[in-house]
């Protein structure tokens, strides 16, 4: 009994010094994110692997644009809204099968994986308090809803004969991420999105080094550089097949304002 009202204790202190520590602030920011694809599709088990490279799609430059809402309400969950742009085309002399049907001579492809995301999340560390006086870290638990819009198609350029999958889902996920400060205005982190179910998997990861900016009174801006590595696994869902992998370095720019 003795130790779960010493874990009661804790847990409870734990709350209030993060709920302490954080105050009502607005971000607002954007990155470009500069992916390169890897892996393979196929529209049916009957198709043959189609790989990127043999579909002609290489390293494209995306952008993502975010709001987040940071709040100081006990049990009401924190707020961030993402969008970002994932499209990728190409073109190649080959022969190619996708959903049965057989293309020649050029061929055009595209695959579009943009999405939106909507992730609430609760913080239980924010900053140095008094649970943690000697270390600057904040901790983030949630879920994340991804509404992808988009599709992978396959087309001949001399003709009119094209194929297309829909790859429009609403997808919910785990979310993690955690942040350390460091000294200079600096701080790393990383986040984590993640799903799996059916022999179907998504894994969305993302690390930075962020610089912000301490000299203003409620608006501090800041500059993120970083890393994403995003990977789709899909196992017949809805007679499509596939192991896509995006990742690359991406930069950005955010203005967070506190009050």
């Amino acid at each position: 009994m003795n130790q779960y009202r010493v874990l009661a204790a804790g847990l409870l202190a734990l709350s209030t010094a993060s709920v302490q520590a954080v105050e009502l602030n607005v971000t607002v920011g954007a990155n470009v994110w500069s992916a390169s694809p890897s892996g393979d599709i196929q529209g049916q088990s009957s198709d043959p692997e189609l790989s990127v490279g043999d579909l002609g799609l290489s390293r494209e430059s995306s952008n993502q644009y975010y709001l987040q809402l940071d709040h100081p309400v006990p049990l009401w969950p924190n707020l961030r809204i993402s969008q970002t742009s994932l499209d990728f085309s190409g073109r190649k002399n080959r022969n190619v099968t996708f959903m049965g049907q057989t293309f020649t001579g050029e061929v055009a492809s595209s695959v579009d994986l943009s999405h939106t995301d909507i992730t609430a999340y609760y913080r239980f560390l924010d900053g140095v308090t008094s649970v943690m006086p000697l270390l600057d870290l904040r901790l983030e638990l949630g879920a994340t809803l991804r509404r992808f819009d988009g599709a992978f198609s396959v087309s001949e350029v001399a003709s009119a004969k094209s194929e297309s999958v829909d790859l429009s889902a609403l997808v919910p996920m785990g979310y993690l991420a955690g942040r350390i400060g460091l000294p200079y205005d600096l701080s790393v982190g990383a986040s984590l999105n993640t799903i799996s179910y059916s022999g179907n998997q998504l894994t969305d990861i993302s690390a930075d080094l962020r610089y912000e900016y301490d000299g203003l009174p409620l608006v501090k801006p800041g500059l993120v550089a970083g890393y994403r590595s995003f990977a789709l696994k899909l196992d017949d869902l809805d007679d499509t097949y596939g192991d896509l992998r995006l990742k690359g370095p991406y930069f950005g720019a955010y203005v967070r304002a506190g009050f």
